[in-house]
This record gives C-alpha cells, sequence and structure tokens, in this order.
C-alpha cells in the first residue's frame, strides 16, 4: 500500500468520512443485457444445431467471443455431438 493512498484515506476520514469501503463506480456498461440473453436463448431454442458464427450473424451488434460467453456461461449451453444442449440436460 502506497503512503500517497494512506494519505487519502486518513484525510478523508478526517473531512467525516465514516465508511471504510470504497464507494460504488459507474464503470462501463456491460454488453449482455436480459434482453439480448433472453433473445439468443429464443434463437437457440429455434435452431439446436446453430454455430456460434451463425448466431454472431443473427446479432451483429456483439463479438463472437461475447456470443460463445453468453452461450454457454450465461445460458449454460454446451456442444454435444453438432448439437447444444442444456448442460443438466444429460
Amino acid at each position: 500500500m502506497s503512503d500517497s493512498m494512506v494519505r487519502r484515506w486518513v484525510r478523508q476520514f478526517n473531512e467525516g468520512r465514516s465508511e471504510v469501503h470504497d464507494e460504488e463506480r459507474s464503470g462501463h456498461p456491460s454488453l449482455i443485457t436480459e434482453e439480448l440473453v433472453h433473445a439468443i436463448d429464443e434463437k437457440i431454442k429455434e435452431n439446436r444445431t446453430f454455430t456460434i458464427s451463425a448466431l454472431a450473424m443473427e446479432f451483429p451488434q456483439i463479438s463472437r467471443s461475447l456470443m460463445h460467453e453468453i452461450v454457454t456461461d450465461k445460458l449454460k449451453f454446451h456442444n454435444l455431438c453438432a448439437r447444444w444442449v442444456p448442460k443438466n440436460a444429460y
């Protein structure tokens, strides 16, 4: 921990700050929204033999890597014999 950070904290507590946790930051907005996840889920239900590339062409606003993250991490699908199935299906 740097000396400047300690000095900053001391100054903030002397000015009346009482909370030791950092304040919420806005950060950058997430590209993954519930509406987008739902729309992708509906497309998958229409055709379970999709490819990530073909699905990414349906949603040009997001990249293939982000599409893969949504399909595998958010929707919990994985590829089984050229067909995407939910992880709890087998």
